[in-house]
């Protein structure tokens, strides 16, 4: 089967890679991996305004809110819990379509590192992503994330 992998960090680009990626299922006969890589990063104001935190549950949400406002880092309890939340928002929006999903378990670490193995582990045939994600910080002069997916990578892919 036709294997897509689609990282999704629950910003705009990553839902439009997922519905672009829902489309090539549908037509090909394909399946969707959906893979998220914890945000170390993010400040909890940016994961309040991603377009899928209207699917946090009020607790989350609340949490984020008192962790914002004392501008602390985001413990890794809530940040699994926001990454869940993405995951699971992802996996509903395949299956409205009628595609099959997997979700794979949240990784940590370098994004891109984490999109590549999970390629190789899974066997996907096509990596579809946004190319900017949730994080301004994803861009340095090492390259972007999508940048270093697109060189690396041993298969189709699409941003």
């Amino acid at each position: 089967m036709h294997k897509i992998l689609v990282p999704v960090d629950g910003s705009g680009h990553a839902l439009k890679a997922l519905q672009i990626a829902c489309d090539l299922a549908d037509k090909y006969g394909g399946q969707i991996v959906l893979l998220h890589v914890l945000a170390g990063r993010r400040q909890a104001g940016e994961l309040l305004a991603l377009p899928v935190a209207s699917m946090f549950s009020a607790k989350l949400k609340e949490v984020l809110a008192a962790v914002d406002g004392k501008l602390a880092p985001v413990p890794d309890s809530v940040r699994k819990a926001v990454g869940e939340a993405i995951l699971k928002h992802g996996e509903e929006r395949v299956t409205r379509r009628g595609i099959e999903v997997e979700a794979l378990d949240l990784e940590s670490g370098d994004p891109a590192d984490s999109i590549l193995l999970a390629h190789k582990r899974v066997g996907a045939t096509t990596i579809v992503m946004g190319c900017r994600g949730a994080s301004k910080a994803e861009h340095s002069s090492f390259g972007s994330v999508s940048h270093k997916v697109f060189e690396q990578a041993t298969c189709t892919c699409l941003s």
